[in-house]
């Protein structure tokens, strides 16, 4: 699992009866003069704020409007730097190739708690050491989910269900977001979930397929504008395989898939690939690469990730032989497991 190494947002205030500033004053300091900027730059996209500030004398101070439930960056040659307008004293010292970003009120500092979360993020991952992957991800979702619930009217609410919606089921996911201010549902991040969630309800297990037109690129023989229900809904259970060439995960799925092809395929199954968020010839270069035979939908963007809700690939549905949709989300041997139920090897 991959560590909150990148974070964008930060964490919840330890108690809420304080008062807040409405302006947050952030400073800085280099330790290396010799490596300090002349100027850096301040960023805060909800706000619409983009402002270069001058550095004197190995330091510099800004003032930016205080709103809890969005972040900012300090960009400098040196590194980049996400914080919170918590209405604080922000400090930021930097040294080479690293800052440390503090508070002057840890109580009441959005910030603070954030690091607390990170850390303790970070070591559920750590502390994983041989317990099975799912253990671990099971751990940090309830971990995660936790953070939600505790934090529904802040940025940490808002960080900790962006980051994990997606290995989520989805009535989950419905109970976070019941938890959350209608400040944060507002947000643009809540928003696209209660989207995805609405798209995977209505093309969830049991449901029929929902089909969709893409038109392939005309720069390749092999092109044409194809549908969906081309493949699904005639009479075979179809595996359908949401990928991109540059999806580690996804190309690490292809030896199972091609097992199962093998095994299977004939006139009771078969497999097709949807190339998803990518582009049409480096699509076509990496299946030839790993030797796909099967049929192939490219340049599908993100119409059929929207209609399914698909917010992560590999993303792997089985359908039935009238269109029906039986499992979503298939990865690794459970790929198999699913097909065996319905039909016999050849």
């Amino acid at each position: 699992m991959r560590k909150l190494c990148l974070v964008l947002f930060a964490a919840a205030m330890f108690a809420g009866c304080a008062k807040r500033s409405d302006t947050t004053t952030i400073i800085g300091t280099y330790a290396s003069p010799y490596e300090t900027p002349q100027a850096i730059y301040v960023s805060i996209p909800e706000m619409e704020i983009e402002q270069l500030v001058n550095i004197e004398n190995g330091s510099f101070t800004v003032e930016v409007p205080t709103d809890i439930t969005t972040t900012g960056t300090i960009d400098s040659n040196l590194t980049t730097v996400d914080f919170i307008p918590d209405g604080t004293v922000l400090t930021v010292v930097f040294d080479k190739d690293n800052a440390v970003l503090t508070s002057n009120k840890p109580r009441i500092s959005i910030q603070t708690k954030f690091d607390k979360f990170i850390n303790e993020a970070n070591a559920i991952i750590d502390n994983g050491g041989d317990m099975p992957d799912d253990e671990v991800q099971e751990k940090f979702l309830d971990f995660c989910l936790k953070a939600v619930k505790d934090n529904p009217d802040n940025a940490i609410g808002l960080f900790s269900l962006s980051n994990i919606y997606y290995m989520l089921p989805v009535d989950k996911v419905e109970k976070a977001l019941e938890w959350l201010s209608p400040e944060i549902k507002a947000k643009n991040e809540i928003q696209n979930i209660i989207k995805s969630v609405d798209s995977q309800k209505v093309t969830g297990e049991g449901h029929m397929f929902t089909d969709f037109t893409i038109v392939q690129s005309p720069e390749f023989p092999e092109s044409s504008t194809v549908k969906l229900s081309d493949y699904v809904g005639k009479g075979k259970y179809i595996l359908v395989d949401f990928w991109a060439s540059w999806c580690g995960p996804c190309i690490r799925e292809i030896p199972n898939i091609k097992d199962v092809y093998e095994k299977y395929a004939g006139d009771d199954f078969d497999v097709l690939s949807i190339a998803v968020w990518d582009e049409t010839l480096d699509t076509i270069m990496k299946a030839s690469e790993l030797g796909i035979p099967w049929n192939q939908i490219i340049n599908a963007g993100s119409i059929p990730t929207d209609i399914y809700g698909i917010d992560g690939i590999p993303h792997i549905i089985l359908f039935g032989p009238d269109g029906t949709i039986l499992k979503r989300n298939l990865r690794g041997e459970d790929i198999e497991a699913e097909i065996s139920k319905y039909i016999s090897p050849n």
